[in-house]
């Protein structure tokens, strides 16, 4: 059976703070507004520069915005990359697929702005601070935040497998680090991207074990987080810290 992941699945992996912290320097870096959701719509961060204009422009056209946009995810979908939006009153956005090995499992928003071209009028971009950007600078911004997306698009569970046989192969073992069989089957479900009550179900344990072994794993491989856990897997070596 084909195992599908999800937003959350990435999410976790990645780790929250860390997307936010990345998306917030994006936003702050272009002036643009900036989300990440999953395929449904839910957001996964906490949007970026949020531009009041677009905030009031929901508020009166809610059904309209909440239809568009789930146009749009679903276009992207069908199209598997990035796609460039207007919406009915000139403003503009585009929308990036975030793929986990080939399946779509969230998006990134990057928007409020406006083209050379819009009409919305003057008073307005005045009024709200609206970023106008040509189309050179909008396909760079765009193309930017692919190639960075495209970075995060790591197969976990197969660097872990490989990274564990090259461990092995060079006799640097994971029983060098002293972990139990339990908790390198915990290691082996954290590469794949399963939270804490994920891997509870798939070991048949309570979540407060499986917290209590990645405690230990945590300890015993002298790592912050499970993300540092994925990255000495897939390097074969501790990461620096």
């Amino acid at each position: 059976m084909t195992k599908h992941y999800t937003g959350k699945n990435w999410l976790d992996i990645v780790g929250k703070e860390k997307l936010q912290t990345f998306q917030d320097a994006f936003a702050q870096s272009y002036n643009v507004g900036m989300s990440f959701m999953d395929t449904r719509g839910v957001p996964l961060t906490v949007s970026a520069q949020t531009s009041l204009l677009c905030h009031k422009l929901r508020l009166k056209n809610e059904k309209h915005c909440t239809t568009e946009h789930n146009m749009a995810r679903e276009m992207v979908m069908a199209k598997r990359e990035a796609q460039f939006f207007t919406c009915n009153v000139g403003v503009s956005y585009f929308l990036c697929p975030v793929f986990w090995g080939e399946e779509i499992v969230a998006f990134a928003k990057v928007g409020c702005f406006i083209s050379e071209q819009s009409s919305l009028p003057q008073k307005y971009i005045k009024a709200y601070n609206i970023p106008v950007f040509s189309s050179e600078q909008v396909h760079a911004i765009g193309e930017l935040l692919v190639k960075i997306l495209k970075l995060l698009n790591i197969n976990y569970k197969k660097a872990y497998e490989v990274g564990l046989s090259e461990r092995n192969q060079k006799n640097a073992a994971i029983d060098d680090a002293g972990l139990s069989s339990r908790e390198q089957q915990v290691v082996g479900l954290l590469c794949e991207g399963l939270n804490n009550k994920q891997i509870s179900e798939s070991l048949v344990i309570s979540e407060k074990t499986v917290k209590s072994h990645i405690s230990n794993i945590l300890n015993k491989l002298g790592l912050r987080d499970r993300m540092q856990v994925v990255l000495y897997y897939l390097s074969g070596r501790v990461t620096e810290q």
